[in-house]
């Protein structure tokens, strides 16, 4: 019996070798840890292909919205639309008022703030693995 695959708790898969291009601008290869096959519309999420993609979906029908997504869950928390806003200036204030709302800069948060009108290199940076904060803090100093 094979066992469970790294992406199987992860939920996060990893191609293996370099991504095929499709005639959809998708881009397609395997898993290396579950070696399913996957697809990339952004070329940083990976999803399982030949299956309805709930995610792309949201992204590219209906209107441009704010979503705040828990990526442990994989469940949407809120989701706030951005039409009626002006400008750009509009959204970043609500981005940061979303991101004061739900804590989303706190340590340890789960929950990403996703923006579905952003470009594919901006959707790449908003959703880079976070890095653990730096616990370390320099020589102790010990006194005799």
């Amino acid at each position: 019996m094979k066992a469970l695959a790294q992406c199987w708790f992860t939920r996060q898969h990893l191609p293996d070798g370099r991504p095929h291009r499709e005639e959809d601008g998708s881009h397609t290869s395997y898993c290396r840890h579950c070696e399913r096959e996957i697809v990339t519309w952004d070329r940083s999420r990976w999803f399982l292909a030949g299956g309805f993609n709930v995610t792309h979906l949201a992204e590219t029908v209906g209107g441009r919205f704010l979503f705040v997504v828990d990526v442990l869950e994989e469940a949407m928390i809120a989701r706030y639309p951005v039409q009626h806003l002006p400008d750009e200036v509009a959204v970043d204030a609500l981005k940061a008022d979303i991101r004061a709302k739900h804590g989303l800069d706190q340590p340890g948060s789960g929950l990403e703030l996703h923006d579905s009108g952003a470009t594919p290199a901006a959707r790449r940076k908003a959703t880079r693995p976070r890095r653990a904060p730096n616990l370390r803090s320099g020589p102790s100093q010990v006194s005799a």
